[in-house]
């Protein structure tokens, strides 16, 4: 549950910021503005169910390479509409007022694109390692994910019926500083592919910077949380120092009645903020705490071999046993009975979070750095999170593992 909280926040509360804000702008822009708007719109969304598609069901479809082809597109446009917004909406000429619909409309498509994907997949992950769904934690992880779009909505709710009642100026600097926001957070993660996949230069200048930005990437959750929590606190200042002036009573009650709904969504975008801010905080270092691995136990290897005797590893909890090397590294691994024939034998390490190790917690193996539930069945293959395989064979009531396999994977755990 905590952990759908978190990861929903993390990656849709800046890319529905920015769309709710682009909606209003782009339904308040007559004419062909709304059919670019419903174009871009359906565009990300095709772009976000092709990814998730193939990303469910083959083998190719890479993460980075999808977002760097969303992502290079959204940071020319937002450059080309933080220009537009800067020279304060200057469009007197029929191209100029194109351009801008054209903004408005792609932007919103492209973070639809950018943001799409993840909720789309992350139902797939719910029952991973459950025999089956009618369990606590299936519920849980559903509440925590229905949940945490439930505020997300909410907050894009809210910012659309105050952005048509922000005063223009207000309203265009708040707008030019999320895009702005926005912006940064996308250049940095395409500096980060980049480089990661040694597409561009990595020169120490960048690097250092660079690191100290991913280390602390809630930096534009909290920049984007402070621009709204102000906005809002602008608005009802606003709304409260507003003389109720009318011809008659009804029109000032009427005038009441707007000042009260008002306050109500400028109310509804801080509750929205408190909420995700807890999230990415309190409940991340909740999820996030250090969890103890039982010790493992060293093996000494004999002919060449580490031999394990199957009573001692029948019981079906996961074992961990370590190996020292030629050069004194200690190599890892785990072993668990998957059912009456068959093992899952790997090392206490993955190839997408390292030498982190696995925990076994109310009969399921989880990975310790990403709080994955491994499906047990699959321990002993490749993919995924899963533990890195390790070869065995069973002869005379012991598993066998050569030490040659152990020697070989040494570099992981160095």
């Amino acid at each position: 549950m905590l952990q759908y909280l978190i990861k929903i926040t993390d990656n849709t509360l800046a890319a529905a910021i920015v769309i709710a804000f682009l909606l209003f702008m782009a339904f308040r822009t007559a004419g062909p503005g709304r059919k670019h708007l419903a174009a871009g719109a359906a565009l990300g969304l095709l772009a976000a169910l092709v990814y998730a598609l193939l990303k469910r069901n083959t083998g190719f479809a890479v993460r980075e390479y999808y977002d760097l082809g969303v992502m290079l597109p959204s940071l020319l446009i937002s450059l080309l509409f933080l220009l537009m917004v800067w020279r304060s909406f200057e469009l007197k000429s029929s191209w100029a007022r194109y351009l801008f619909q054209f903004c408005t409309a792609a932007l919103p498509g492209l973070a639809l694109a950018y943001g799409l994907p993840n909720i789309l997949l992350y139902p797939f992950e719910f029952s991973v390692g459950m025999e089956t769904v009618w369990n606590a934690d299936f519920l849980y992880k559903v509440l925590g994910y229905l949940g945490a779009l439930l505020v997300i909505l909410l907050l894009a709710l809210a910012v659309c019926q105050m952005a048509g009642r922000s005063p223009r100026g207000l309203l265009l600097t708040v707008v030019f500083l999320a895009v702005f926001i926005f912006f940064l957070q996308q250049t940095l993660e395409v500096i980060q592919i980049l480089a990661g996949r040694n597409l561009m230069p990595r020169p120490r200048w960048l690097m250092r910077p660079l690191i100290v930005l991913l280390t602390h990437k809630n930096w534009f959750a909290y920049a984007f949380m402070i621009l709204l929590a102000g906005w809002a606190a602008a608005l009802a200042v606003r709304v409260r120092l507003s003389p109720l002036g009318g011809a008659n009573p009804a029109q000032i009650r009427r005038l009441k009645a707007d000042h009260r709904r008002q306050l109500r969504y400028c109310g509804l975008i801080v509750v929205c903020l408190s909420i995700s801010l807890i999230n990415i905080t309190a409940v991340r270092s909740y999820a996030n705490r250090e969890v103890e691995i039982s010790p493992p136990i060293e093996i000494i290897p004999v002919n060449g071999q580490v031999q394990l005797a199957i009573e001692e590893i029948n019981d079906g909890n996961l074992h961990r046993h370590q190996y020292k090397t030629k050069g004194g590294s200690m190599v890892r691994f785990i072993v668990i009975k998957k059912s009456e024939s068959a093992y899952g034998v790997g090392l206490d390490a993955c190839d997408i979070c390292g030498p982190t190790g696995y925990y076994q917690r109310k009969g399921q193996v989880i990975c310790k750095l990403c709080d994955v539930v491994m499906n047990i069945s699959t321990i002993g293959f490749p993919g995924g999170c899963n533990p890195v395989p390790l070869k065995f064979s069973v002869s005379q009531g012991r598993m066998i593992i050569k030490t040659e396999d152990l020697e070989a994977e040494r570099k992981r755990f160095e």
